[in-house]
């Protein structure tokens, strides 16, 4: 099921994380959500094996910060990794552990929400929870490599948009069906492939991005309008658009996944490709944000 934030709140992973039997696997950016937190040390005390694995070295966070949310985490009972420092078996390291996911041994939450209190109170996030048994087993086989220092396994890649990996081809396989498409980011690139497919959809495309842009993206932006493409930005409060979606008439994606290279490459992202009734759910609130947003 689809859930759009701020208005679902944290229910969704509170579910997942209740619902647990035996296993709880976070893989996060960051995690300092109490109710999240209070879900976890909840899940310890009655026996489910509970485990954490997040960014250690957060975007604009000092040393003394993350060492905070490794300490609230280690506080719930909770095992905890760092990603930085987990070297895989062939011996390549992500740039950064951007994925976003909580699951349990029958279901899954995939999503673009960091779990902290902006995500469910100040920005535009979708999360999706699942019980398809493909996605649950990729899932918990990409969180167990990680765990090991291991190669997530290549039936993970044909199952989730995966990176580093296959991540990039799959966005453009979004960005490329026929017709009109709808996308909501943080970030825009620059990274070519995706840009240039961006660029070719032309009057076809409508892209929504934060007000806050850097220069780069501002020139990313300018060379979208000279193709025709339709960019809007979206003032930075109420609500901040902190979203991976793209939208079309047969498939839609959401995930960690920016549109850079680093994030198609380097760091370890997960997201989704949806279709059916989401597309219509993801389409309503594009145009909401669409309405409230501005050429700027």
């Amino acid at each position: 099921m689809l859930y759009v934030e701020p208005q679902a709140g944290p229910a969704p992973i509170l579910q997942v994380i209740d619902a647990a039997q035996h296993q709880v696997s976070v893989g996060v950016y960051y995690l300092s959500d109490r109710p999240i937190l209070r879900a976890l040390e909840k899940a310890k005390r009655r026996g489910v094996d509970v485990r954490v694995i997040i960014e250690g070295k957060p975007y604009g966070m000092k040393p003394w910060q993350v060492k905070k949310e490794e300490r609230r985490i280690e506080g719930t009972g909770a095992q905890l990794h760092l990603a930085p420092y987990r070297f895989t078996s062939h011996g390549d390291r992500y740039a950064f552990y951007h994925a976003k996911y909580v699951c349990n041994g029958h279901e899954c939450e995939i999503g673009t929400a960091n779990l902290d209190w902006s995500a469910f109170h100040k920005n535009r996030e979708y999360l999706y929870v699942t019980h398809n048994p493909s996605v649950v087993q990729a899932a918990n086989a990409v969180f167990n490599a990680d765990w090991n220092h291991r190669r997530a396994p290549d039936f993970a890649h044909r199952v989730l948009v995966l990176s580093p990996g296959t991540s990039a081809d799959q966005l453009l396989q979004v960005i490329n069906q026929p017709g009109p498409i709808d996308i909501e980011s943080e970030e825009l690139g620059p990274y070519a492939p995706i840009l240039d497919a961006l660029a070719a959809k032309g009057a076809n495309l409508r892209l929504i991005l934060p007000s806050s842009i850097n220069e780069e993206d501002q020139r990313d932006v300018a060379f979208l309008r000279a193709h025709g493409c339709q960019v809007r930005l979206l003032p930075v409060k109420p609500i901040y658009m902190h979203a991976k979606m793209i939208v079309g008439n047969s498939m839609a994606f959401i995930g960690s996944e920016n549109f850079t290279q680093t994030s198609l490459e380097a760091n370890r992202e997960m997201g989704l490709l949806l279709n059916g009734s989401n597309l219509g759910k993801l389409r309503a609130q594009f145009n909401a944000d669409w309405a409230r947003s501005g050429k700027m």
